[in-house]
């Protein structure tokens, strides 16, 4: 019995090669055809690193549309799967970076509501109140 693991790269290089030669060439079917042959992939890879379904699934469309508009600057000096992996990579990491701000910028705001509310009336009034009325 043969497992598929999804991971691995078991797409010929030269059929992607020419799949973008055909798709820079203006061939729908070639786009078509490279999102088809590895979609299933970065979803996989999205999953793996970000652990929510939906977030993978949006990670997914997002990283298509990213490969697909900058598909020229392709350059072959690596397999396509090479270049595709680091565009997934970096994308998802950059989620999780947006992510951590997002949740340090409200957890700093409460931060600051709830020490604007112990100083007051104490006489420590001043920046700290300031900051409350953001």
């Amino acid at each position: 019995m043969t497992i598929n693991n999804p991971l691995t790269d078991n797409s010929p290089d030269h059929e992607d090669q020419n799949l973008v030669l055909r798709a820079r060439s203006g061939d729908h079917q070639a786009l078509e055809d490279l999102v088809q042959r590895h979609q299933t992939w970065i979803y996989n890879i999205a999953i793996r690193m970000l652990h929510h379904p939906q977030d993978a699934e949006d990670a997914t469309q997002e990283i298509l549309i990213k490969v697909l508009t900058r598909l020229s600057s392709f350059e072959g000096r690596s397999s396509f799967r090479t270049w595709l992996y680091r565009i997934v990579v970096n994308h998802v990491l950059n989620m999780k970076r947006g992510r951590v701000e997002v949740q340090h910028e409200s957890i700093d705001f409460l931060a600051l509501r709830s020490i604007g509310s112990t100083v007051s009336g104490t006489g420590l009034e001043g920046p700290l109140l300031d900051c409350r009325a953001m």
